[in-house]
């Protein structure tokens, strides 16, 4: 099986989490993820109006291979959200929504393009891979509260899933 990311502020990421556009000073959006903007001689600032998860997190920093890649196993948090945001290069996240199962299964597998000035939280229990480069291998970064109890990484029901990035993902 072979799928396409897509870029998450054009998809439909809400079975999985919530996308929050740090470039964007439209306030007419989503109060869950509204941003304050605000400048000054030389420089200019946004910051998420609410916590960006809902618990005390740990700061991760996670080198990821280039695509194409094979997404063979994920992981998932029940106990806490997790943030994902770019270090300096776009990043593609391969996902699937929460599930009673032990263990995501591949149709049910979405993948997006999260570029730089993009964050995504994902929601408690949602299947996720560890992010990869668009052209490269690439460093992102992810929030989480760690600590709470193993988080194994299980096989991807039908898998692996080969995951491409749009040729226009990163240009």
């Amino acid at each position: 099986m072979q799928i396409e990311a897509i870029n998450v502020l054009e998809g439909d990421f809400s079975p999985y989490g919530r996308v929050y556009d740090m470039k964007s000073s439209d306030p007419s959006g989503d109060p869950a993820t509204r941003t304050i903007h605000s400048q000054g001689p030389g420089w200019e600032d946004t910051y998420t109006a609410n916590p960006l998860i809902s618990s005390n997190g740990s700061l991760g920093y996670t080198l990821g291979s280039a695509c194409p890649f094979h997404s063979a196993k994920m992981e998932r948090h029940l106990l806490t959200e997790e943030a994902l945001f770019c270090a300096a290069d776009p990043i593609v996240l391969a996902v699937a929504a929460p599930t009673e199962e032990d263990c995501p299964s591949a149709e049910n597998i979405r993948a997006f393009v999260i570029e730089p000035g993009t964050i995504v939280v994902l929601n408690k229990g949602t299947w996720h891979d560890a992010c990869h480069g668009v052209e490269r291998e690439v460093r992102y970064y992810w929030m989480a509260t760690c600590g709470l109890g193993a988080s194994p990484w299980v096989d991807i029901k039908g898998g692996p899933v080969l995951v491409t990035a749009p040729e226009h993902a990163n240009g």
